[in-house]
C-alpha cells in the first residue's frame, strides 16, 4: 500500500518543495513500498533511543531490493541531489544516528526475512530489517546463534548492527558485528549493487575493472590503503572499535585481501542502502555460569577488572554500583534476579 500523494495535500504543507517532487517522482517510478509523508509518521520517527529529536520530511518503507534501487537511482538525478536519505533500523542508537531532516528509509517493516540458513557452513543470509532476536529464534533449533549481544536485541535490526558495528556484552569473546560479517549487498547512489567480501588478488583486479561506480569504489579503496597506509597508521589510534570515522586501517585484512566490509560496518548507512548480509553464526554454548563478586567499593571492583579479564577469561564483566542496584530493586523484574543479590 502506498500512501496517497494526490489532491489531499494537507500533510505535505510542511514539506520542502524538492522533497515533494522527489516523493511524487518516486511513486511515478513504481515504488512498491509505502510512502508516508503524514505528520503522525514523521513524528514517530523523529526520535530514537537518544535525547535528540529531528522531524523528517517523510518516511518510506521499501518492500524489496528493487525499491532500494529506485530510491538510489532517483536520488542520483540532478534535480534531487539535495534530497537526504537516511536508513533506519530499530532506532536503538543512543547518539541520534537514525534521525534526519530528510527522508527516513525504514526497511524493518517489509525487508525482514531470514533468507537462508546453512547449518553445515554455519552461515546465514538475511535481509537488513531482520531483528537480532528473530534471527536467533530461527537459529536455535539448529543449535546456533548470532553472537554479538545487545541489550536491545528484541528490536535492533541486523542492518542497524552492521551500520553501527555493534558489539555489546560478550564482545571480549565474540568481537564486534564486523567480525561476523562475511558478505554485504549494498545499493549505492545510482542504483548499482556493491557485493562486498574479502577479495583474492584476482577478484580484486576484476572488481577494479568493473564499469561505473562499483569499479571506482574498489579503485579508490585500493589506492587509499596501498598509498596512504603509513598516514592512516600514524593518524588513527589503535582502538578496539573504530568510532572515529571510517575504518580505513582494515581495508586489507591480515592476509592482505581487500575487504570493503571494513568501511561499511560502522558507516552509519552513509555509504549506501544495505539490502542483504551473509553472516557467520556459532554453536550455542552448552553451559553458562554467572559469578557474583562483591566489593567494598566501586573503585575496588574496577581495579580487579583487568586481572579478572586476563585470568578468568569471562564472556563479559559488568560492574553495578549502589545507585543502579537501588534503582533495580524498585523495578518489577527485581524478583526474577533477586536471588543473585542476597542481602548482607
Amino acid at each position: 500500500m502506498i500512501a496517497s500523494l494526490d489532491s489531499r495535500t494537507a500533510p505535505f504543507k510542511r514539506l520542502g518543495t524538492h522533497y515533494l517532487r522527489f516523493l511524487e517522482a518516486l511513486k511515478t517510478r513504481g515504488f512498491d513500498g509505502e510512502i508516508a509523508p503524514d505528520y503522525a509518521q514523521r513524528t514517530v520517527l523523529a526520535t530514537d533511543n537518544s535525547i535528540y529529536q529531528r522531524l523528517p520530511q517523510a518516511v518510506v518503507f521499501p518492500r524489496h531490493a528493487e525499491d532500494l534501487e529506485r530510491l538510489a537511482k532517483l536520488a542520483a538525478e540532478m534535480p534531487y541531489r539535495e534530497v537526504v536519505l537516511t536508513p533506519r533500523g530499530g532506532g536503538t542508537g543512543t547518539n541520534g544516528q537514525s534521525l534526519t531532516d530528510g527522508i527516513v528509509v525504514d526497511v524493518s517493516r517489509h525487508m525482514n526475512q531470514v533468507l537462508e540458513i546453512d547449518v553445515a557452513a554455519r552461515r546465514v543470509r538475511v535481509q537488513a530489517g531482520v531483528v537480532k532476536d528473530q534471527l536467533n529464534a530461527a537459529l536455535k533449533p539448529h543449535g546456533l546463534f548470532f553472537a554479538p549481544e545487545l541489550s536491545t536485541s528484541n528490536r535492533a535490526t541486523l542492518g542497524g548492527m552492521i551500520s553501527t558495528d555493534a558489539s555489546g556484552q560478550g564482545s571480549c569473546a565474540y568481537g564486534k558485528t564486523r567480525n561476523h560479517v562475511l558478505e554485504l549487498d549494498t545499493v549505492l547512489l545510482g542504483g548499482q549493487h556493491l557485493h562486498s567480501r574479502a577479495l583474492s588478488a584476482e577478484d580484486e583486479q576484476h572488481a577494479c575493472q568493473q564499469a561505473g561506480i562499483v569499479g571506482r569504489v574498489h579503485q579508490t579503496a585500493t589506492a587509499i590503503i596501498d598509498q596512504q597506509r603509513a598516514l592512516i597508521e600514524a593518524t588513527f589510534p589503535p582502538l578496539n572499535r573504530c568510532l572515529t570515522g571510517y575504518d580505513l586501517a582494515h581495508l586489507r585484512d591480515a592476509a592482505g585481501q581487500l575487504n570493503l566490509n571494513s568501511l561499511l560496518c560502522g558507516s552509519e548507512g552513509s555509504l549506501g542502502l544495505l539490502n542483504e548480509a551473509v553472516l557467520n553464526v556459532l554453536p550455542i554454548p552448552k553451559y553458562a555460569t554467572l559469578v557474583n563478586v562483591r566489593y567494598p567499593s566501586f573503585m575496588a571492583a574496577l581495579r580487579d577488572a583487568k586481572a579478572l579479564m586476563a585470568n578468568a577469561e569471562p564472556i563479559s564483566i559488568e560492574t553495578i554500583d549502589d545507585t543502579v542496584l537501588t534503582l533495580a530493586m524498585e523495578d518489577f523484574v527485581w524478583d526474577s534476579v533477586a536471588e543473585f543479590f542476597p542481602a548482607t
